[in-house]
């Protein structure tokens, strides 16, 4: 049974909602339509060292400014979501990439997460959504929200 009250949402979608990106539209607009659905959102505990580490290093490429990497810091940390730390989620992100061949299983524990909850994963990363979504139709991408299409998030 699909559990309708949680959201899990990775760290690519986040960094699309505190900074100016393609797709970021649609991540301000997902965010929002959960909270106004009351729809908690959920990630695994690496979430936090994911976005705060891409905030870091796009402030040291020079892609964003230190004062904007302060605020989107600032924002994270307003951002309510439930980190994770079930203990199933790492044996069954390693067995999601070796089932998927992937190199990196850290980045199945989003799918991992989201499967043991029985809730979508909406994700940023389109190259995630081609590897698993047809297996795994709980994996969504980004591009395919449609704020117009109200709380059943597009489908």
């Amino acid at each position: 049974m699909k559990n309708s009250s949680l959201v899990c949402i990775d760290a690519n979608l986040l960094i699309l909602a505190l900074l100016p990106f393609p797709l970021s539209e649609r991540a301000d607009a997902l965010l929002e339509e959960c909270r106004r659905n009351r729809r908690a959102l959920v990630a695994p505990a690496l979430f936090a060292f994911e976005v705060s580490s891409t905030l870091h290093r796009l402030r040291l490429l020079g892609q964003i400014t230190p004062t904007a990497e302060e605020t989107a810091f600032k924002h994270f940390m307003a951002i309510e979501v439930h980190l994770s730390s079930h203990p199933r989620i790492f044996p069954l992100a390693r067995q999601l990439a070796q089932r998927f061949h992937q190199s990196r299983p850290y980045e199945m524990a989003y799918v991992a997460l989201a499967e043991l909850h029985g809730c979508d994963l909406w994700t940023a990363d389109r190259r995630l959504v081609q590897t698993v979504g047809l297996e795994l139709p709980f994996v969504r991408w980004l591009g395919d929200f449609d704020p117009a299409a109200g709380p059943e998030f597009g489908r």
